[in-house]
């Protein structure tokens, strides 16, 4: 998603960060000292929430190792050992989904999604195809079956990005996706 202009760039990213749950705050103070102060500041919040601080409505519902492999998929960002700079983030993902923990699957999305936001739209675009994976590996869904499914409900994509961002919901989003492809082809 490569911006025109740096106005829109600047303004793709205001909105994900809100989107996210973050805030803008604009401030005027009376120094150029005070005006450090409020930079160095926003730049310490940032780095905390990078770093899962105040992320505390999430982070209690992942068991400590899952939390410490979010962690180190944050701080993988970027790096060059992946071929796109959520690589590690997106290896996080495919690794729950293997191990058909759909709860942490979906609370590492809401949890990075909020550290990273810029990052949080890619990230999300690759959900339909991680979790079409892990029906056909996990949920004895055949290949050919899903794809009649999905096209004859084109909106499956959609339902699974916006059901990611709720862990509680997740889970049942993707079993009930399972359920309607197996009575789909037993109708058949």
């Amino acid at each position: 998603m490569a911006d025109k202009t740096v106005t829109a760039r600047i303004k793709r990213q205001r909105e994900l960060r809100s989107a996210e749950g973050w805030q803008k705050v604009t401030v005027w103070v009376p120094t150029s000292a005070d005006a450090e102060d409020v930079r160095k500041l926003a730049a310490e919040r940032r780095s905390k929430a990078e770093a899962l601080a105040g992320l505390s409505e999430e982070v209690p519902k992942v068991s400590i190792e899952t939390t410490e492999r979010i962690a180190r998929a944050i701080a993988e960002q970027g790096s060059k050992a992946y071929t796109t700079p959520s690589g590690a983030v997106l290896e996080l993902m495919s690794q729950l989904a293997g191990e058909g923990d759909l709860e942490s699957f979906s609370l590492a999305f809401a949890i990075i999604a909020r550290a990273k936001p810029a990052n949080a739209i890619y990230i999300a675009e690759r959900v339909p195809a991680k979790i079409s994976e892990f029906l056909c590996r996990h949920r004895g869904i055949n290949g050919g079956d899903l794809g009649k499914w999905q096209i004859s409900n084109p909106e499956w994509s959609d339902n699974l990005k916006a059901a990611v961002r709720d862990p509680a919901r997740f889970p049942r989003v993707v079993e009930a996706m399972a359920e309607a492809v197996r009575r789909t082809k037993n109708r058949q």
